[in-house]
């Protein structure tokens, strides 16, 4: 097979993202790395870095389209979700600045029937995490999970948010409430010990005792202990007593 070195000119970025697509597509957590080997397989040269970074980008956006325009299509995925299921949840946040056509998009709550009503069958255990939808946009992800009586997790709702603050918390842990948790009480919240989302708990009464009851999530603990304290016996200790506290 002829080979020819990283910097030949029919080496750009077009043809590489040809050659990763199989792969995105199989896999979305295609690592930079393995792009280096699958076109070192296929044509017998090594790229570097930022070659197979930008063929991957270029890889997605062929898969997936490009970010703006699948973040602008979010509107019409909540709405074709209302249209094929019916009894969701949807609730929305927008603003508009002045001098500005455009509404600025704030937060978006969506929670399906299935799980609105399976949680009355449910364990009163919810769980809160949240995660960064890394990419151009800063937003987040929240996640609320409930227990089922074979101690599965189940999902209950999902929240996307542009801002963490106390509007978004409190718009999110309200609509949590009305929908899905309803008129139950002695509801076990369960979360990390995030200073932002103790303070915003602070201020909504219908999440404080006896209607709900928090704890703090065992692993994030110990994440955090393990990063001060870097002990194995330390960490295996923490993690029994957070098993049982007996």
């Amino acid at each position: 097979m002829d080979t020819f070195n990283g910097n030949h000119f029919n080496l750009d970025v077009g043809l590489i993202s040809l050659q990763l697509i199989p792969h995105i597509e199989a896999s979305i957590r295609y690592k930079i790395k393995e792009c280096i080997i699958s076109v070192h397989q296929k044509y017998g040269c090594t790229i570097i870095k930022r070659k197979a970074y930008l063929g991957r980008k270029r890889a997605f956006e062929i898969i997936y389209s490009y970010w703006d325009k699948s973040f602008a299509s979010l509107s019409r995925y909540m709405a074709a979700l209302k249209h094929f299921n019916p009894g969701i949840v949807v609730e929305w946040k927008h603003e508009r600045s002045v001098g500005i056509s455009e509404y600025i998009f704030i937060y978006v709550f969506w929670a399906f029937k299935p799980a609105i009503d399976g949680f009355v069958h449910f364990r009163l255990v919810i769980s809160i995490d949240s995660t960064y939808v890394y990419e151009k946009c800063d937003i987040k992800l929240l996640n609320d999970v409930a227990i089922d009586a074979n101690g599965q997790i189940f999902p209950l709702a999902f929240t996307i948010y542009a801002n963490e603050s106390q509007e978004t918390w409190t718009l999110s842990l309200n609509h949590l409430k009305q929908p899905v948790v309803k008129h139950h009480s002695g509801i076990c919240l369960i979360y990390d010990r995030h200073g932002g989302i103790l303070s915003f708990v602070e201020h909504l009464p219908e999440w404080h005792e006896p209607y709900a009851y928090h704890c703090y999530c065992a692993r994030h603990l110990k994440a955090n202990f393990k990063k001060k304290y870097p002990n194995k016996d330390l960490h295996d200790l923490i993690w029994m007593a957070a098993i049982d506290p007996q």
